[in-house]
């Protein structure tokens, strides 16, 4: 697929723009900017057209209204890069912004609206009074089904809706890697969303010489093949489906790894951290990140690797004493001269952290959509701008 952007004539143009900026914050600190200044180049262009653009996007999982997950907390930024921007906190406002002649406006997280994880047409059919044209330039969330991503597209036609350029770019990095991509194939995969990654892993696996399974995505692994897991996280939905990815790698002769240490938390994940240097987590902690003697036994692996895929961050950003022997993995990573790709906001945030981020081939905005992309599987809000037809 390629943007229509550079052929539209949009002088005065009102243009809806999906963005994917739910980047790391803590404590009100945007901790890496990638995907904000991955979305620049769209952004800059519709406005060198005079178009007048509303942005949205989402913040986090909030369950109401969290003031630390507004959508404001990314205006500095904004500003900071030079952007005439203005805060919306409802539909209603953003038309009276643009009512009174504002180019930027930046509505509150979509999250915040009921109809945005509800799968409401009304909603969509809300969002789009705000703009005749549609961009989504929110690789990152391409395959969610929330409104913004895969009901608002319908209410455009075929003309007047598209692809933004960091998704075109993503697809043309991802498509160009995969096709050429050299085994040994080794995906390390970690961090949470444990139901939307598992099936996916299922659909990977294949294309694989070696999975390398981290916290907290492996312990649903773990708990399938009878390993003791503590409270760490798990998805009892996944395990039967676990199992069968099991026994489906086995046929196929492609090693599954697990940790065979764990930096621990007690009781809960934000509990006094310890080093466990077992294969099985005690009955009253939480598997937060790996070991020393992990790093060692994956590096072998990473060494050897052609291509390499990292999504899941093993950690946490915010407690970077859980990173440490991470950091040695990405350390080997960014000295191989294996083709790797990094994806996932935390992930990519830890190249940085890092300062490996020079040596990985290629840094994706998304991380599960990087995996249904890489995968083959479809995404919803590509799939809805294939659609030519508009809502009644």
């Amino acid at each position: 697929m390629k943007s229509h952007i550079p052929a539209w004539h949009l002088a005065n143009q009102r243009v809806i723009v999906r963005i994917d900026g739910n980047v790391p914050i803590d404590n009100g600190i945007i901790l890496n900017d990638q995907r904000l200044l991955a979305s620049m180049a769209t952004i800059n262009m519709l406005l060198d057209k005079d178009a007048r653009i509303v942005v949205m996007t989402h913040l986090g999982r909030p369950h109401d209204h969290e003031p630390e997950l507004s959508t404001k907390a990314l205006l500095p930024w904004f500003l900071y890069a030079g952007y005439d921007v203005s805060f919306a906190a409802s539909i209603q406002e953003a038309q009276r912004l643009l009512d009174a002649g504002s180019t930027f406006v930046l509505l509150e997280n979509v999250r915040f609206f009921k109809g945005e994880l509800d799968g409401d047409a009304t909603f969509a059919q809300e969002l789009a009074t705000l703009g005749t044209y549609y961009v989504n330039d929110a690789f990152g969330t391409l395959h969610r089904n929330d409104s913004s991503i895969a009901l608002l597209p319908a209410q455009f036609d075929a003309q007047h809706k598209t692809i933004g350029l960091l998704v075109e770019h993503e697809m043309h990095m991802l498509d160009k890697i995969m096709k050429y991509k050299q085994k040994p194939f080794v995906a390390i995969i970690g961090g949470g969303k444990v139901h939307d990654k598992i099936p996916l892993i299922e659909k990977l696996l294949p294309q694989l010489s070696a999975l390398l399974l981290g916290p907290g995505l492996c312990f649903t692994f773990l708990k399938a093949a009878g390993t003791s897991i503590g409270r760490s996280l798990l998805d009892s939905t996944r395990i039967d489906l676990c199992k069968e990815i099991i026994l489906k790698a086995e046929q196929l002769r492609i090693p599954i790894l697990y940790p065979v240490d764990y930096i621990v938390a007690q009781n809960s994940y934000d509990g006094p951290l310890d080093l466990v240097d077992t294969k099985q987590i005690p009955a009253h902690d939480v598997g937060v990140s790996i070991g020393p003697k992990t790093a060692q036994q994956w590096a072998q692996h990473i060494t050897q690797a052609k291509t390499i895929l990292v999504n899941g961050l093993m950690g946490s950003l915010q407690r970077p004493e859980t990173l440490t022997y991470v950091q040695d993995l990405y350390k080997i990573i960014a000295l191989s001269d294996a083709t790797s790709v990094i994806a996932g906001g935390d992930s990519v945030a830890a190249a940085y952290a890092f300062n490996a981020a020079r040596n990985i081939s290629y840094l994706s905005t998304g991380g599960g959509a990087t995996l249904h992309y890489i995968a083959g599987q479809p995404l919803p809000g590509l799939e809805a701008l294939k659609d030519g037809t508009k809502a009644q």
